[in-house]
């Protein structure tokens, strides 16, 4: 029997406003290694996002190389798939280094699909597990653009793509490892599946979604990437979602790592649960119930201090209450706990001016992709064409993150 962990989406560099994440990263670095040392596990799999922008800094490599270098250490071999967020280039650059300390990196689609296959040896020296280490698909890897195509037409093919994609991988391990139990990584967004405020949209904003029943049923697992929270489509399609909370919007995830266990041709996985090193909490209320809510604020001792978004809900428009939120900020002061953000929100007042006070975060730390959602909201649009620019606009900001990488 072999052990297999399943973890996702490290996004390492993320910054949480202006907070970044590292520390608690780096716990989850070390509670994964003393894991894997201590349960004896014998592949790790990380199912894409490896970081969180297409040209890391210097720190986010670092931390990278540095459990890579502790996973070799401990003789754990390391499967890793390319995600949207992560540059083919900057993950398959050491590619040839690593594969000699039995570290395994696809980055992007290959000429050759038997190239996504890894297979993973038992302990006496004998193939028992095969992984077609998939990568997040790119248009340019599914489909040639055609000028007169429609939106559903794009749609479609992308979709017919990425089921194209598995079903010859799983052709491939049947042609080259018959007999032996197979499993498969992905990074992509399977219908059904619940997302939340830290993901970037990917192929065509979700819409080519898949259907689990598009992708090929030989493979006994699905090691799943992009969604954040974790979450199962049937017993095998499984997301195990982001070890660490990226956004407020994840306070109520129990973040884990899967444990996939493979005997012969029999594959079992379950959760195992990772410690929350730090607290996101967003309090919501009128401006009196948000200061009543801070006063009564208590830690509960976790290793790191909490984070707290704080969202006001007046009924009527009222400039003063803004102010009066800012003195909040400015009142609370607690070793333990950081207001990193807040916003206003007002039931009734004057269109234009109630959204001036609506959102109180600077446009920096928006996404280029929510920023542009909302100038196209501004225009008379019919929702298909709307739809097409704002395809256009992700493949363009595809396109300058791989230009700035290089």
């Amino acid at each position: 029997m072999i052990k297999i962990l399943h973890t996702s989406d490290l996004h390492i560099g993320k910054r949480l406003y202006q907070a970044d994440l590292y520390e608690e990263q780096s716990l989850f670095f070390q509670w994964l290694t003393d894991y894997i040392r201590d349960n004896q596990i014998d592949a790790l799999l990380v199912s894409g996002d490896v970081f969180d922008v297409a040209n890391p800094s210097s720190e986010s490599r670092r931390i990278y190389f540095e459990l890579l270098r502790e996973l070799m250490v401990l003789q754990c071999k390391v499967i890793i798939a390319g995600g949207n967020h992560d540059s083919p280039a900057v993950l398959e650059a050491p590619k040839e280094l690593l594969r000699h300390l039995d570290i395994h990196v696809t980055g992007s689609l290959p000429e050759d699909i038997s190239q996504l296959l890894v297979p993973v040896r038992n302990h006496q020296g004998n193939t028992e597990l095969v992984v077609a280490c998939i990568p997040y698909l790119r248009d340019a890897d599914l489909r040639e653009y055609n000028q007169d195509e429609t939106y559903d037409d794009r749609l479609e093919a992308v979709r017919k793509g990425i089921s194209g994609i598995f079903h010859q991988a799983a052709a491939e391990c049947a042609k080259q490892f018959p007999d032996v139990a197979a499993i498969a990584m992905g990074h992509l967004y399977v219908q059904g599946g619940d997302g939340s405020e830290s993901e970037r949209d990917i192929q065509v904003g979700n819409l080519a979604g898949l259907e689990v029943s598009h992708l090929p049923g030989y493979f006994r697992y699905y090691a799943l990437g992009h969604l954040h929270k974790p979450q199962e489509t049937g017993e095998r399609f499984v997301y195990s979602g982001s070890p660490v909370q990226l956004s407020f919007s994840e306070f109520a995830n129990r973040n884990r790592v899967m444990l996939i266990a493979v005997d012969k041709h029999t594959v079992k996985h379950e959760s195992v649960a990772v410690p929350l090193n730090r607290r996101l909490i967003r309090m919501q209320g009128s401006v009196e119930q948000l200061r009543e809510k801070l006063r009564s604020y208590q830690p509960d001792g976790r290793v790191l201090n909490d984070f707290i978004e704080l969202i006001a809900k007046e009924e009527n428009h009222d400039p003063s209450k803004l102010l009066d939120l800012e003195k909040l900020l400015e009142e609370f002061q607690h070793e333990q706990a950081t207001i990193l953000k807040y916003r206003i929100q007002f039931s009734n007042g004057p269109t234009g001016t109630a959204s001036l006070y609506e959102e109180t975060r600077n446009i920096a730390e928006m996404k280029p992709v929510d920023v542009f959602a909302r100038r196209l909201e501004k225009e008379e649009l019919e929702e298909p064409v709307r739809d097409m620019l704002m395809d256009a606009f992700r493949e363009i900001m595809q396109e300058v993150e791989l230009e700035t990488e290089e």
